[in-house]
């Protein structure tokens, strides 16, 4: 993490123009706190003027994110890890990454208690956000998906070793989730799967190979979250992510495939999804990664069909944490994936590697 030893703002009332000023390098003569979203890390949004009038490569309407209710913290504690964690995609990555579409942000920080993001109010540039499930053209999903292996490309076969304050907070929350698997699926009004993904013993150990055996071919940093909730849309169309909590090293099919399943219907995915991931390999390409054919290498192939076991979280996707809708939709294409991938057999079908 960026961390400071300055104390930070941990209530909505604590951020004042004069913390602004000294964050931003220019003089804040007043804020209005116009808006708020609240959930495991809030959103606090501001319009600002300055004392000068100035605002030529200012901010004027900013976000601010980062976790402003003790009644969180207390109940849940682990939110604070989060929003150090987007506080550090802001502060540490953010500023030299290209090729990938993500809000500006004008400074990060955090310290042992908080993790603070400024960044742009999206609204304000005509942006808007996806409702809690729809069915998205091709195009649309192609442009997310340049987006990735941009990022991709910038950190393409580093890993954990190269950063190492980059640590992997997104496999042990999983296998933490997944623990549970044979009571939530057997819960009164789960979403309906076939018998072979209610054995929890077995897909727990997919689960763990899967994480256990990722290909080091393909490794790369990850958004690593990056289905319809953490996307927005730009006033030309594009696709551009947020929520940065959960970036870690993986293989770079994560990002794909989970991107895929939850932006198209189980028919548009079905009927586009070599087209996408010929798009995806062609980009990463063109940017100056690897270049790689799955028609000639079957590595490729076999880590993009053992990477859909990262949409396992839609089929044991706790209540509250989504939305009822968007679990049931989602949960129906994820099954959809192990379907038509046999991912569960792929995976425990590979030789496991010699220790």
């Amino acid at each position: 993490m960026a961390e400071t030893e300055e104390q930070l703002p941990m209530l909505p009332a604590d951020l004042t123009a004069e913390w602004f000023s000294n964050k931003l390098g220019h003089k804040v003569r007043s804020i209005e706190n116009t808006r708020n979203i609240w959930g495991t890390a809030s959103k606090l949004f501001y319009t600002l003027s300055y004392e000068d009038g100035a605002t030529q490569d200012r901010p004027t309407q900013v976000c601010v994110k980062g976790v402003f209710d003790p009644k969180m913290i207390e109940s849940q504690p682990w939110t604070v890890s989060l929003a150090q964690r987007e506080a550090d995609f802001f502060a540490r990555i953010a500023p030299t990454l290209k090729n990938m579409t993500f809000p500006k942000g004008w400074w990060a920080g955090g310290n042992s208690k908080q993790g603070i993001a400024i960044m742009d109010d999206l609204t304000k540039d005509g942006c808007t956000f996806a409702p809690e499930v729809a069915d998205y053209p091709v195009e649309m999903v192609m442009n997310g998906i340049e987006s990735l292996a941009g990022l991709h490309v910038q950190y393409w076969g580093q890993s954990q070793e190269d950063h190492p304050w980059i640590w992997n907070n997104y496999d042990p929350a999983m296998k933490f989730m997944c623990a549970s698997w044979n009571h939530v699926v057997s819960l009164p009004g789960r979403p309906p799967l076939p018998d072979y993904l209610k054995d929890g013993d077995r897909c727990n150990e997919a689960l763990d190979r899967y994480y256990a055996e990722r290909n080091p071919r393909f490794r790369t940093l990850l958004h690593g979250d990056t289905h319809i909730g953490n996307v927005y849309f730009t006033p030309s169309g594009g696709i551009g992510f947020l929520d940065w909590s959960a970036f870690h090293f993986g293989s770079c099919f994560h990002d794909i495939v989970y991107h895929m399943t939850a932006m198209l219907s189980v028919e548009n995915r079905r009927a586009h999804e070599m087209e996408i991931l010929d798009h995806y390999l062609d980009t990463l390409h063109r940017l100056g990664g690897p270049r790689f054919d799955r028609h000639g290498d079957p590595e490729v192939m076999v880590e993009y069909r053992r990477s859909f076991m990262t949409n396992a979280i839609w089929l044991i996707c706790p209540d509250g944490l989504q939305s009822k809708e968007r679990v049931v939709a989602l949960c129906e294409r994820a099954v959809a994936t192990y379907d038509d991938h046999k991912v569960i057999e792929t995976i425990l079908g590979q030789p496991k590697p010699s220790s």
